[in-house]
C-alpha cells in the first residue's frame, strides 16, 4: 500500500515537470543545410550555406537577434525555386514550412551585414529569404534586411506577412510570382537599387501603408500579376509605380511625392525598356518590345 502511494506521488510529479519545463528545439542553431526539427535562434548567427526550413518545421527567430551570411560562398546549395542563377552559390533562408522572425520595435532582428570588396570596389550581396508553399503562419515583423540580391522572394503559392520592417540597400526589396499572395504592410522600403516591391507571373500581393523611398522603381508590376497597391507613400523615386505587360493592378489613394514620373502604364512602358536587362539576372526574362 506505501508502495502503491510512493509511485502516484513520483507519477504526479514527473507529470507536474513534463507541463512545465518547455521542449528544446535545437541546442544549436541549423546554419547551413535542412532543418530537422522545429528551432528558436536568438544572438549572433553565422550562416555558411542555404538553410532550408522543410514543411511541417518552424524556425521563430527572436528580437534582437543579428543574422549573417558567408560573403559569395555557400556549403550547401538547395534546389531553388527560382529561375536562372538567383540566389545560385549564395547563402539564402529557403521556406517551405514556416518562418516566424519575431522583431520588437525597439528590438529588431537584423539581417545581412555589409561586406565590402575592396579588389572591385562593391558590397557582396548575399541571396535572400525565399517562402514557397503556403506558409500561412509566417511571418517577418521589426526586421531590419540588407545586402540581399532580393530581401525577400514569395513563390509557389506562398503567403507570409511582411509587416513593420526596413528592407534596404538591397538589389530589390520583395519580389512576388508563382500565385504568391503576401501582405506588404507598413514597412519602409528604401534605397533598393532596382525595384522596392516588383510583382510578376500570376502573384497576388497586397501592398498597403508602406513608404518607399529613393529606389528606381517603387512598385512594378508585369506579366500578368495583380498586387493591390493602396494608401502607400512613394517619394524620390524614379518611377513611382511602373506597369507593364497587361498587369491588373489594383491602385487606391497612394500618395506622390518627389518621383521623376510618378506613374506609368503599359502604353509608355517602351521608354522603360532599360529596365530590362536587369530580368536577365533575376528572372532570365529579357523581352524585346
Amino acid at each position: 500500500m506505501e508502495m502503491r502511494k510512493c509511485m502516484s506521488i513520483a507519477v504526479v510529479v514527473l507529470l507536474s515537470l513534463w507541463m512545465i519545463v518547455p521542449v528544446a528545439s535545437s541546442e544549436r542553431p541549423t546554419t547551413s543545410g535542412i532543418l530537422v526539427q522545429d528551432e528558436v535562434w536568438s544572438g549572433n548567427i553565422g550562416v555558411t550555406g542555404d538553410v532550408v526550413i522543410p514543411e511541417g518545421i518552424t524556425l521563430v527567430i527572436l528580437a534582437g537577434t543579428a543574422i549573417t551570411f558567408a560573403p559569395n560562398h555557400s556549403d550547401y546549395d538547395a534546389r531553388l525555386p527560382l529561375p536562372g542563377d538567383l540566389g545560385g552559390g549564395k547563402c539564402n533562408l529557403l521556406v517551405q514550412g514556416n518562418l516566424r522572425i519575431e522583431g520588437e520595435k525597439d528590438r529588431v532582428v537584423t539581417v545581412g551585414d555589409l561586406v565590402y570588396d575592396l579588389e572591385t570596389q562593391s558590397q557582396i550581396n548575399w541571396g535572400g529569404i525565399i517562402f514557397e508553399g503556403v506558409n500561412a503562419v509566417s511571418i517577418v515583423r521589426y526586421a531590419k534586411i540588407r545586402y540581399a540580391d532580393v530581401a525577400i522572394v514569395c513563390v509557389g503559392s506562398s503567403s507570409p506577412r511582411i509587416v513593420n520592417n526596413t528592407i534596404t540597400e538591397n538589389d530589390v526589396g520583395v519580389m512576388t510570382f508563382g500565385f504568391s499572395s503576401p501582405r506588404i504592410n507598413e514597412n519602409q522600403i528604401h534605397h533598393n537599387t532596382l525595384w522596392a516591391v516588383s510583382c510578376y507571373d500570376y502573384s497576388f500581393p497586397i501592398i498597403s501603408k508602406n513608404i518607399i523611398t529613393a529606389n528606381l522603381v517603387g512598385i512594378g508590376s508585369q506579366d500578368f500579376s495583380f498586387p493591390t497597391i493602396s494608401y502607400n507613400t512613394l517619394s524620390d523615386n524614379e518611377v513611382g509605380i511602373l506597369l507593364q505587360d497587361s498587369s491588373g493592378s489594383s491602385i487606391l489613394k497612394n500618395y506622390f511625392q518627389n518621383n521623376t514620373q510618378r506613374l506609368q502604364g503599359d502604353c509608355e512602358s517602351r521608354k522603360w525598356n532599360f529596365l530590362r536587362p536587369f530580368l536577365k539576372k533575376y528572372l532570365s526574362l529579357v523581352v524585346t518590345r
